[in-house]
């Protein structure tokens, strides 16, 4: 998905273009398979926020114009999850106890 034409610049780049570029990927995850809460403050930045979002793509050393672009077609054609290259989450039972437990540890209960 992140092809040459968003990229500004060619190679892996700094160490602050990777932290950008993490953030946005964890957004596009939030927004394809995060908590529907998550989902819709992700689709909100990566579709209508038109402050931050360049600022971000700009750090990242990306087109955000193009990256709109093509998460609007994508979101139009509809996407399937087990296509996308995210790592599936895992629920994990919970045990109230444990929470609780680690809870009071926290607070030295």
């Amino acid at each position: 998905m992140f092809a040459s034409g968003i990229f500004q610049k060619q190679g892996d780049g700094t160490p602050e273009e990777k932290l950008w570029r993490a953030v946005i990927a964890r957004t596009l995850e939030e927004w394809v398979r995060g908590p529907l809460r998550y989902s819709r403050k992700a689709e909100e930045f990566l579709f209508h926020d038109n402050r931050d979002f360049p600022a971000v793509c700009s750090s990242a050393g990306m087109d955000a114009h193009t990256l709109r672009k093509r998460l609007i077609a994508i979101r139009a054609r509809g996407f399937k999850l087990e296509n996308l290259p995210f790592r599936s989450r895992k629920n994990k039972p919970t045990d109230p106890q444990t929470q609780a437990m680690f809870g009071q540890r926290a607070y030295g209960i």
